[in-house]
């Protein structure tokens, strides 16, 4: 966050379109605010792909405001047509008991000591009406009498205990978003119905956090991020691009250490199924959004008889090629730079005129002239921004049309040859202070760890190179954001995963996989692919902008998944709203 009171050009405008507030809206706790500045956390299409780079594009955490703005009770789902089976709780538990006697014990015996330990649960310091805990699991599960992560949780407990059906485990995304703080806003991010029902679960993965954090970046580091050139144009640029980015890369790596290489999706997903145990489920119920569904269609696959009622919101498959990547990452970034293009132009005070075509240009002739001369800003250490942090900047303000009218007043000053508002957004996205200082937690200390675990290394056939050099000759705006391809992880000690590249989660329990057809973080195509890739995926696409698709406008989805959640009902595949 910014540590100085923002100016008042630096703040987003009122909310706009379906995403405004109702007036019957519950109110959330007095005194209660949500996360800033927001909930789900992929990462967009970064400067630098090195750390931001997602499957579906680069990820960011807490990217998009909280959606709160919802009807207090979703009507119930109409005509469900999937059948599921109970979520597998244990009986009606008090806040403080776990774990439940009754969960099936089939975990290896060399594990005993980690699906045995209790969670000593206590209040909350900031809301005795919550639980906070920890939990201890191997750092490297092949060697489980070495060194331990100590996992940070937060539990909302249901509200209506005499209705309630288990715990539903929660990931914001990121990846290195924080599931404690996505647990502590839990009356912003789910309906009444279902905090009446589950106690919402949230965690903060191994590294991350409160959790045992890894801290291998400097803060001159992530600001070289930033700062170089993401668009090199010349072999000597290039060469300084990526001599810059192995080095970050090769920094984390041996500041890290062995906890650094152990922070992949694969070791989080099997923390969750000792969590599952502990809270005394014996299915696992979850909510992942972003970079979450990633993790929850891991653990489908890892542990599919264990798969409970699962919702995956804007979703990337870890099937996904680099082709398949790119093609999503370009149907994303098109379909939400043209609807904030659409809304724009129709405005008397749209920074890009009246003309669409022309609108777009302008962008594209911005982004050029801020490379030859950067932007000049009010904030000490940055009064100079060039492509990297202006590129960023947009790219955040396409999360969500809330944000629009502060890409509407960015464009405009940035055509002036300024840089502040466009700036103060990219700095409370990534928690830089004004003094340079990132915030510990911020998500680009995960960002390295987690990516050259999980996503294949870059690819040398040349099919493919000729391929993502035809989509930048064809997609100018597109190629400006997205920066130089190349392989981030090149100077990381060990390899990335290889996607598996068949059906994932046989056995499992039907999966609701949500997607706005219009976000640019996780494309919708990647939504698709993942309810495809699943064995008993089920498709729910919601007809909006922005990424995250659950309680943020749209009614029909909400009644959806609370259908799903409260009752073990799913929409018909392919259903849309």
């Amino acid at each position: 966050m910014l540590n100085d009171p923002p100016r008042p050009e630096d703040l987003p405008d009122a909310p706009t379109g379906y995403a405004a507030l109702p007036a019957d809206y519950p109110r959330p706790t007095v005194g209660a605010q949500p996360p800033q500045p927001g909930a789900y956390a992929t990462p967009p299409r970064s400067p630098l792909r090195t750390v931001l780079a997602s499957v579906a594009v680069a990820a960011v955490v807490f990217a998009v405001v909280l959606a709160a703005w919802r009807i207090g009770s979703p009507p119930p789902v109409a005509q469900p047509q999937v059948p599921l089976t109970a979520p597998g709780a244990s009986g009606s538990q008090s806040p403080g008991s776990t774990p439940s006697r009754t969960v099936t014990k089939d975990y290896p015996a060399e594990l005993a000591t980690f699906y045995t330990q209790t969670i000593d649960w206590s209040p909350c310091p900031d809301n005795a009406r919550h639980q906070c805990g920890e939990m201890e699991v191997p750092v490297d599960y092949a060697k489980p009498s070495g060194d331990r992560f100590t996992l940070a949780l937060r539990k909302a407990p249901a509200t209506n205990p005499s209705k309630r059906l288990g715990s539903l485990v929660i990931n914001p995304g990121g990846p290195g978003g924080s599931g404690v703080q996505y647990a502590q806003y839990a009356s912003f991010a789910f309906s009444p119905a279902v905090r009446a029902s589950y106690d919402i679960v949230g965690f903060d993965p191994r590294g991350i956090g409160g959790s045992s954090p890894v801290a291998c970046l400097t803060n001159s580091d992530m600001d070289l991020l930033f700062s170089a050139d993401p668009t090199p144009d010349s072999a000597a640029e290039r060469s300084k691009l990526l001599a810059d980015v192995d080095g970050v890369t090769k920094r984390c790596a041996e500041r890290g250490g062995d906890r650094a290489r152990h922070m992949g999706t694969s070791e989080v997903a099997r923390d969750m199924d000792v969590l599952r145990v502990l809270v005394g489920d014996e299915k696992l119920n979850y909510f992942g959004g972003s970079y979450g569904t990633f993790l929850g269609a891991v653990y489908a696959d890892l542990f599919p008889a264990k798969a409970g009622r699962m919702v995956l919101d804007s979703a990337m498959s870890p099937n996904q090629t680099e082709g398949q990547e790119m093609a999503y990452d370009i149907q994303g970034f098109e379909s939400s730079i043209d609807a904030f293009i659409d809304w724009c132009v129709a405005r008397r005070d749209c920074a890009l005129g009246r003309d669409k075509a022309g609108a777009r240009q302008k962008i594209v002739d911005l982004l050029d002239d801020v490379e030859r001369h950067g932007l000049t800003t009010n904030k000490p250490g940055l009064t100079r921004i060039g492509e990297g942090w202006v590129g960023f900047s947009i790219f955040m303000c396409l999360y969500s049309d809330r944000s629009w009218p502060t890409l509407n007043k960015g464009l405009a000053q940035a055509l002036t040859g300024r840089g502040d508002i466009l700036l103060a957004k990219g700095m409370s996205v990534v928690e830089r202070s004004i003094s340079g200082a990132y915030s510990p937690g911020t998500y680009l200390q995960a960002m390295i760890p987690v990516r050259c675990a999980d996503w294949p290394r870059a690819s040398s056939d040349p099919s493919l190179g000729a391929a993502q050099a035809k989509a930048r000759r064809d997609h100018p705006l597109w190629a400006r954001m997205t920066g130089e391809l190349y392989d981030n992880c090149r100077t990381w000690p060990t390899g990335g995963r290889t996607p598996k590249g068949t059906t994932l989660g046989v056995g499992a329990d039907p999966i609701l996989v949500i997607g706005n057809e219009r976000d640019p973080a996780t494309p919708i195509g990647g939504t698709k692919q993942l309810a495809k890739d699943l064995a008993s995926g089920v498709l729910l696409t919601s007809d909006h902008d922005g990424h995250g698709t659950y309680y943020a406008g749209n009614s029909c989805v909400d009644s959806a998944v609370d259908g799903y959640l409260l009752r073990g009902t799913a929409p018909a595949d392919g259903t849309t709203c």
